[in-house]
């Protein structure tokens, strides 16, 4: 049976082969620009497979990529090059296939020769690669877990909505106005919903969370962080604009806001990329955080012209600022999260709204 993937899990495939033949991965500025003086060697790569893991070895620089099971056995040893030959191919036919789903015979076919049973890493792992480097600045050779993204096809988020991304507002309405604001019974759209409270002259006080771990894993990036978020997506949804680095601008302007927690823009931006750099290497909303990363290594990112670059912890500024400039935030399925509409809370009897948090790349 032929094995299918979309262009995100194919490029997990595609990354762990071009890696391995190229024998190094290059690190990025803050635009994803390769800097083509600073790169890693590569040693050996590790995969998860559907029989166990793989050690994929290329330390001895001999032209040879020898394969060792679980156990440390080795169970083959092939040659470099006949992967190689087949990886600009590859991706040639991933990023000019179209569908949903899709399959690669000469991906298949290399699959073959390195013993893979499968294009991507579950989906319960951070890590996507466990590579070993040869880092000059360290004289270990630590396995350092990767997160893989690829630039090809729909952007991907960064973080996932669900049930715990719901954040709770309660609606302050002006005291002459108070029937102006919507019964809960009322339908908007979640964006109408939001321009309708404020039109009418109320405003929105952000009073919770759904999920009390995700409010824990929040205060652990700042104490203040759950009211800086929920202040972001509250402008996000009243329609001041997606981009993450826009809806700062927002923040700073609220003159409210912005004295009642006292920080400067720089300490917005400085927290915000805390944030999206811990969500991108450990931090998931449904699990506690401890405060460590899952990906130990860092973000392997597959452009859009097949280059492959690597964002190392050791180069953490510049993969933050790449984060901040180029993520959003997006809305999710209302009816599958539950949020976005009027509803009257049963033990205050106050009318409150929820909205969600999902972050996703711009491209």
């Amino acid at each position: 049976m032929p094995i299918k993937g979309n262009k995100g899990e194919w490029s997990e495939f595609y990354a762990f082969i071009k890696i391995l033949t190229d024998g190094k991965v290059f690190t990025a500025n803050k635009d994803l620009e390769i800097l083509k003086d600073k790169f890693y060697s590569v040693l050996r790569i590790v995969r998860e497979e559907t029989d166990g893991i793989k050690s994929y070895d290329i330390s001895k620089n001999d032209g040879a990529i020898l394969i060792f099971n679980q156990g440390g056995e080795k169970i083959d040893s092939i040659k470099l090059e006949n992967i190689k030959s087949k990886v600009a191919d590859i991706f040639k036919e991933m990023k000019n296939s179209s569908g949903t789903t899709f399959k690669i015979s000469l991906a298949e076919d290399a699959m073959k020769e390195l013993h893979c049973s499968q294009i991507k890493a579950s989906s319960g792992r951070k890590a996507d690669l466990t590579i070993v480097l040869h880092d000059k600045k360290s004289p270990d050779f630590p396995e350092l877990g990767f997160s893989i993204k690829s630039m090809l096809g729909s952007p991907s988020t960064l973080l996932n909505a669900s049930g715990a991304t719901n954040f709770v507002y309660k609606i302050i309405e002006k005291e002459k106005e108070k029937t102006g604001i919507p019964t809960p019974n009322v339908t908007f759209t979640v964006r109408e919903a939001a321009v309708q409270v404020y039109g009418m002259g109320g405003k929105l006080e952000f009073c919770g969370m759904d999920s009390e771990g995700f409010r824990k894993n929040l205060r652990k990036v700042d104490s203040n962080f759950p009211e800086i978020i929920a202040e972001v997506i509250k402008h996000y949804y009243n329609g001041k604009g997606s981009k993450l680095s826009d809806l700062v601008e927002c923040l700073v302007e609220d003159k409210e806001f912005s004295a009642k927690i006292d920080f400067t823009k720089e300490d917005l931006i400085f927290k915000l990329k805390k944030f999206l750099c811990e969500v991108a290497l450990g931090m998931t909303p449904k699990k506690e955080w401890d405060g460590f990363t899952k990906a130990h290594g860092g973000y392997i990112i597959v452009k859009e012209n097949g280059e492959i670059v690597c964002y190392h912890l050791y180069n953490r500024d510049e993969f933050e600022d790449y984060l901040f400039n180029n993520v959003k935030l997006d809305t999710p399925s209302t009816t599958r999260h539950k949020f976005g509409k009027f509803y009257k809370d049963k033990e205050t009897g106050e009318k409150k709204i929820k909205f969600n948090l999902q972050i996703r790349f711009l491209k």
